[in-house]
Order: C-alpha cells, then structure tokens, then sequence
C-alpha cells in the first residue's frame, strides 16, 4: 500500500530495495584476532559521528582483559560471546571528560543532569551505531549487550567509572563464526508517523505480532515482550540499580 504526504510517497507492508547489507546480530565468533590497524579504523568512523554541540560526550571502554571479559559474560547473562569476540566494548554516556575541559580554561560547569544524559546518551548511541556500520562493510560481525545492566553497580566499579560517566550498553565485535537469518521488523507503518503521533489499533499490532512471530521460538512475540516490559518482567528488575547508579554518578538531582 503506498501513502502520499507533504509531496512524499511512502510505501507500507512491503520490503523496500535495501540501501545497507542487512544488519544480524553475531552471538557466535571465530577465534581469529582483527589485523593490524583495523580496529583503529573502525573507532577513527565511529568519531566521525554526528555529535551535539561537538561536545563528543561518550567513551568506549575497550575490555582487553580476559578474566574481566568473563566476568561481564557472567552477569549479562551467561552470554559466552562476550568473552570470544575478538573486542568487547562497554559504550558510555560521558559527562566527566566534558567539565574537564571546560574547568580547565575556569569555567565552573553547569548543573543539568538529565539534559546531559539525554544528549550524552543521544552522542554515545550514534558512536557505536557507525562503527557497527565500519564493522559490519569491513565483513565483522558484532551484536549489541543490554544484559550489561544486570551488573551495572558492579560495571561502574570494575571499570572506575567516576562521576558523570555512564554504562549503556556493550557491543561484541569479531568474525562471524554463524550466519542467522535476518529478523524481521514491524510494519513502517507502526514506526513512522506524519504530524502528529497516532495509536497503535488492535489490527496493526496483531498484524506485527504476526510477522514477529518467526523470531521467537514459541510464535508469540508479545509474550516475549511481557517477560521484559510487563509487570514484574526484567525491566522492573533493573530498575532499582540502575536508579541508584544514576544518582551515585550524578545524573539525578
């Protein structure tokens, strides 16, 4: 079915021609090192992402260490791949570097913590999106770590994280050793809205759920999500540490 909206023409319920090679995440990797000089080259394409204010406010943590490797392995969810791809990386949010450099021609920094996780979030998350783009045109595979905030009290210590700066989340990254297939997505239809925001009918969701369906092993999408999103799921869990590192590091009032 095709739309036409302020001269625009948009086409839903249907696979529009692919600009990029089709995003998978990598959960198994081959044991083999990354060659001289190409992890550089990937982390020079991630800098070069678009950036607030050219504030920068974001750091990857290059996780070098094995024992430390599977330490994080552990409490992300037992997910080997943490520890066997060739890099490991916990993104951050970063605020710390930034009153650094303004302290240090004498200006006193500002106080706006939830702006500055916003922005910091917002820079932190286009960083690691474009070297997921270098890797992947590079051949690599990699696959992004939200179980990183089961231990996120235990992250913030391990990798003296100091005030201002966030864990958000880690990305694995080395040579595929698997090729899974490429998971569908909602309808465009679901995503994208024209002037104003519109609800989801009950017809549409059903109609997602259907084509999500395939991903998950029993067929029922939605009940994957409420093992995370409904009450009492994994989110709500989360909650309580995540709450207390953000004071703890300075990103509440």
């Amino acid at each position: 079915m095709w739309t036409v909206s302020c001269g625009r023409v948009y086409r839903f319920g249907m696979s529009a021609d692919p600009i990029l090679a089709p995003h998978r995440s990598i959960r198994v990797f081959r044991p083999e090192p990354l060659p001289e000089g190409m992890l550089e080259r990937i982390l020079a394409e991630a800098q070069r992402a678009p950036t607030d204010a050219t504030a920068q406010m974001y750091s990857f943590v290059r996780i070098a260490s094995g024992d430390l490797r599977r330490r994080i392995a552990e409490f992300s969810g037992d997910q080997a791949h943490v520890a066997d791809a060739a890099e490991f990386f916990v993104v951050c949010a970063d605020l710390n570097r930034l009153e650094a450099v303004i302290a240090s021609r004498g200006h006193a920094p500002g106080t706006y913590p939830a702006t500055g996780l916003h922005f910091a979030t917002v820079d932190a998350t286009l960083a690691a999106q474009r070297l997921i783009d270098a890797a992947e045109t590079l051949g690599l595979g990699t696959v992004c770590i939200g179980g990183i905030l089961n231990g996120i009290e235990e992250l913030v210590g391990l990798l003296s994280l100091p005030r201002g700066v966030l864990p958000l989340f880690g990305i694995c990254l080395g040579w595929p050793g698997e090729t899974p297939v490429e998971r569908p997505r909602v309808a465009l239809a679901s995503v994208l809205h024209t002037d104003r925001y519109r609800g989801q009918t009950l017809e549409a969701i059903e109609a997602d759920a259907g084509a999500m369906a395939a991903i998950t092993r029993g067929g029922d999408w939605i009940g994957v999500l409420a093992r995370y999103f409904a009450s009492g799921g994994i989110m709500e869990q989360r909650e309580g540490a995540l709450r207390r590192v953000l004071e703890r590091q300075g990103f509440t009032y």
